[in-house]
């Protein structure tokens, strides 16, 4: 069996790596993985060595093609066509309804060859809600992909009430699949029952707007305010491109602690492991795979309402966190305090890790592609 991936984002995404690397332990299977790029500085990025994958690299996506799908579209179409050989491919995984979704289409219309789609936030955000034009190009990709896959609950609830979708909804539902990411197994071989007391909250993740830390840090120095939680302080681990701006705000917060980036996983643990919650409310999240490595920690936490992995855990007497409204200061004040004024009624007990295993996912994914293939 091959597999062709069409993934604009895998010099820059580890999950997309993470699954072909997964796959590419299963005997046989090859895999393809196209990956356009807009700065030649990402070529090469992610690829790792093994005879099974073949990387395909191009500097083809020039920063006027947002405006231009159709030409973005036909431009890496005839592009993929000159250096890679379709006819031997079985199936195509398109790892975004309308950038890598709309190749995938060129290319099952050319050839005939099967392909599975998967809806991001990108899709909902930057297409589905904001350029109609394209709704009619999302529908007949939706109606051609034989499944449709989505990272959460959260993500395909909210695609289901699009307007682009509404029409074909009865049409397509049954190709939904929900598939999560999965995390690195250091964390899963690193599970923690034990909580840690205290009022230490922990953020980490980029330092983006999109990831709400400066409403994160009001929402700490209202909770602050009150006398029993006076001695809250905020971890924040990350880096970004806002980063000269957080720490203008943090230079005036003596209750946020800046620790940088850690990328080694044992100290990123310890990190964990010393606070009492971890809050992420961030404005848009397709999953946010540090929820999950802070509850491996038997950390409980914020979250964002109807984003990530809201809605990927249902057992109510076993809560994980709260899910809050990212723009609501108060309402995130509120879920702090509730936390840490009981913590032990938040567990990671009705989380089955093995589900973001990633060569538990890998496997699902071959079954899909065999399915597809037959």
């Amino acid at each position: 069996m091959k597999i062709l991936h069409v993934c604009n984002d895998f010099a820059g995404s580890k999950v997309h790596t993470n699954l072909v690397r997964k796959i590419s332990e299963h005997d046989n299977v090859r895999q393809i993985v196209y990956c356009p790029v807009r700065n030649k500085k990402l070529i090469g990025g992610n690829k790792f060595e093994t005879d099974k994958v073949e990387f395909y690299y191009s500097f083809v996506i020039k920063p006027f093609y947002k405006y231009f799908y159709h030409h973005k579209i036909n431009v890496m179409f005839n592009d993929a066509s000159s250096i890679i050989d379709f006819k031997n491919i079985d199936v195509i995984h398109a790892t975004t309804l309308f950038s890598d979704g709309g190749i995938a289409l060129k290319i099952h219309e050319k050839y005939d060859i099967p392909f599975v789609v998967a809806v991001r936030s990108v899709d909902i955000e930057f297409f589905a809600k904001i350029q109609p034009h394209l709704w009619t190009t999302g529908r007949k990709i939706l109606a051609k992909a034989q499944k449709i896959y989505f990272i959460s609950p959260a993500l395909r609830d909210e695609f289901k009430n699009l307007r682009m979708v509404r029409p074909v909804l009865k049409k397509i539902e049954h190709k939904f699949i929900l598939r999560t990411n999965g995390i690195d197994d250091f964390w899963i071989d690193n599970i923690r029952k034990e909580h840690t007391s205290g009022h230490k909250i922990i953020f980490v993740g980029q330092l983006i707007k999109r990831k709400n830390l400066s409403r994160l840090i009001d929402s700490v120095k209202k909770v602050r305010t009150i006398s029993q939680f006076s001695d809250t302080v905020l971890e924040v681990v990350g880096g970004g491109s806002d980063m000269k701006t957080w720490r203008q705000i943090n230079s005036n917060c003596d209750f946020v602690e800046y620790k940088g980036i850690i990328k080694d996983k044992n100290l990123l643990m310890k990190a964990l492991r010393n606070n009492a919650l971890f809050a992420m409310p961030s404005i848009h999240d397709t999953f946010g795979l540090t929820y999950l490595e802070a509850l491996s920690q038997q950390l409980p936490v914020i979250y964002t309402k109807r984003q990530g992995i809201d809605g990927l855990f249902e057992d109510k007497n076993n809560p994980v966190g709260i899910a809050v409204n990212p723009l609501s200061v108060d309402e995130i004040a509120e879920a702090i305090k509730a936390i840490l004024t009981n913590p032990n009624i938040y567990s990671n007990r009705q989380v089955d890790f093995s589900m973001f295993n990633w060569n538990n996912i890998a496997d699902k994914y071959i079954s899909d592609y065999e399915e597809v293939i037959k």
